[in-house]
């Protein structure tokens, strides 16, 4: 083979890496998707009706809200804990004072264990309300992450596949030349453009990352991170119940499902740069997600939708209790 046909024969090679270099990047931003695939637009997990605030407190907020002797002799310091939460302590303190004098009106009796139940009921439905926005918003981030999951791994298999592919071309165009001429330098031309392809579509397979911009001005997360005396994203009993119930070591929820993103990773490690970008994105409107930042947040999401599932359990051993007050006395 000539010079010239050498050199062209590596103009050649090279000009088919800077083609596929400039098609194929390792990160790509995934624009939204309309029909079809998920995006960050397909769920909506606000309600479309606007909730009611609770500007006055109700004529039970403004008893003392401290359990009396008798309540504390007839409710477990459990149930008691949770109907502080639930801020129906005055109305247990009427009902534990029935039950030790039974001279109270029973009309009167009637009326405050109909609202103590529409208190309680009202509660499971603040529980179910803010599960249900949790699990939207996870399900949200996951959907748009397996998006990304199945488009880069598109991207994967085809620049393996052009990886093998280029490889084998190049052995062969290398045994080719040897044989037909017995000329090394021009195999050796075809090994090294070969390699030069099948290494960097291999390293770009490596490398591959897709990010799309993924919105949440109502951000769940921000709310619990930030820790405002007064919240807007969850009712005011869930925010007393993640401040007021403590576990055996003394955390109360919030504290609870902080100490668990940090201990899953979910937020970078501690004190890296990767923390703080995670922070800024996780903890704001929104920004550029690619699929590990995605995951992580659905995973944030969940840890915390756990937490607030708890009350439920806590909530059923203060109404058994009610329950079997309400039987004793009946």
């Amino acid at each position: 083979m000539s010079h010239n046909g050498r050199t062209g024969l590596i103009a050649g090679w090279c000009s088919l890496v800077l083609i596929f270099a400039s098609v194929g990047g390792c990160s790509t931003v995934i624009a939204p998707a309309h029909q079809g695939s998920a995006n960050e637009s397909s769920q909506r997990c606000v309600p479309a009706m606007t909730k009611r605030a609770r500007t006055a407190p109700a004529a039970a907020d403004q008893i003392p809200r401290k359990p009396t002797t008798e309540a504390r002799s007839r409710f477990s310091p459990d149930a008691l804990q949770v109907a502080e939460v639930a801020g129906v302590v005055p109305l247990l303190n009427q009902m534990a004072s029935h039950g030790e004098s039974s001279g109270q009106d029973p009309l009167t009796l009637l009326l405050s264990r109909q609202r103590l139940t529409e208190l309680l009921l009202l509660t499971l439905f603040e529980i179910t309300s803010a599960t249900a926005e949790l699990t939207c918003e996870r399900d949200r981030a996951d959907q748009v992450a397996d998006r990304i999951d199945e488009i880069d791994g598109a991207r994967v298999k085809r620049l393996t596949i052009a990886s093998i592919l280029f490889g084998g071309i190049a052995g062969i165009v290398s045994g080719g030349i040897g044989l037909a001429a017995g000329a090394s330098i021009g195999g050796e031309a075809a090994d090294v453009a070969g390699g030069v392809l099948a290494s960097w579509f291999g390293v770009s397979a490596l490398f591959t990352h897709s990010e799309v911009e993924f919105r949440h001005e109502r951000n769940v997360l921000q709310e619990i991170w930030d820790d405002p005396a007064e919240p807007h994203l969850f009712s005011p009993t869930i925010w007393r119940y993640l401040h007021r119930v403590r576990d055996e070591g003394g955390k109360v929820p919030r504290e609870q499902v902080l100490e668990s993103w940090h201990q899953a990773g979910r937020l970078g490690e501690n004190g890296s740069s990767d923390e703080q970008d995670r922070r800024r994105l996780f903890f704001g409107t929104g920004g550029r997600y690619g699929a590990a930042e995605l995951h992580a947040r659905a995973s944030m999401l969940e840890t915390l939708e756990a937490s607030v599932r708890v009350l439920y359990e806590q909530l059923e051993v203060l109404m058994r209790e009610i329950a079997e007050q309400t039987a004793d006395v009946s």
